[in-house]
């Protein structure tokens, strides 16, 4: 992907709660007009943007829903969210250069960085224990879930569920919050917008 993309993720919903949150949102933006029912297949992001209000106000052109361990099929007229698939729920830039902020004394901490050893396990871990993913900070030796650890940047997060916009970064959900940010992120799921906000690609 070349393109700017805008990520929410959900980083406390259960894993075994993804895909019928995923499949929820896609019934209510098919219903709506927000999407297309069927996957794209010449596209990032499995649905196409076919409310042309929304494209033209936002620059969005197509919409992503990912949960952990899933993938979208179509049966023809619908898609269909199966077992199985590359998802792993960790949202960051595509690069894989990121920075995260210790919940407990705020010490910043990079892959690569010295005392980095345990952010990596900890995303290693991740991909098939989440519940067991915890990241000792280099600054004050405090474990904790890596979950909690937020990108000041807005450039990670890690999560069973989230939604991928496709075609802008989305700065209106961190820099200056308005009313077509919140209506946006209500559209979305997001009820109280409490999604990680990720601005991935250049």
């Amino acid at each position: 992907m070349n393109h700017p993309t805008t990520l929410l993720v959900d980083t406390t919903l259960e894993r075994d709660d993804a895909a019928a949150a995923a499949t929820s949102l896609y019934l209510k933006l098919i219903g709506d007009g927000t999407i297309s029912a069927v996957v794209d297949p010449g596209m990032d992001a499995p649905f196409k943007v076919v409310d042309h209000q929304l494209m033209a106000d936002t620059g969005i052109f197509a919409i992503g829903l990912h949960a952990s361990g899933h993938h979208w099929v179509d049966d023809g007229q619908r898609a269909l969210m199966v077992d199985g698939g590359p998802e792993n729920g960790i949202f960051c830039r595509y690069d894989g250069s990121f920075t995260i902020r210790c919940p407990q004394c705020q010490e910043r901490l990079s892959p690569g960085d010295e005392g980095s050893e345990a952010l990596e396990e900890a995303l290693a871990v991740w991909c098939d224990s989440p519940d067991s993913a915890f990241v000792a900070c280099p600054g004050c030796s405090t474990w904790t879930p890596l979950t909690h650890w937020a990108s000041p940047t807005h450039d990670f997060a890690v999560g069973h569920f989230a939604i991928s916009l496709h075609g802008v970064h989305l700065r209106s959900f961190t820099d200056s919050l308005d009313h077509a940010a919140i209506a946006l992120r209500l559209r979305l799921g997001d009820l109280a917008s409490d999604y990680t906000v990720v601005y991935s690609a250049a």
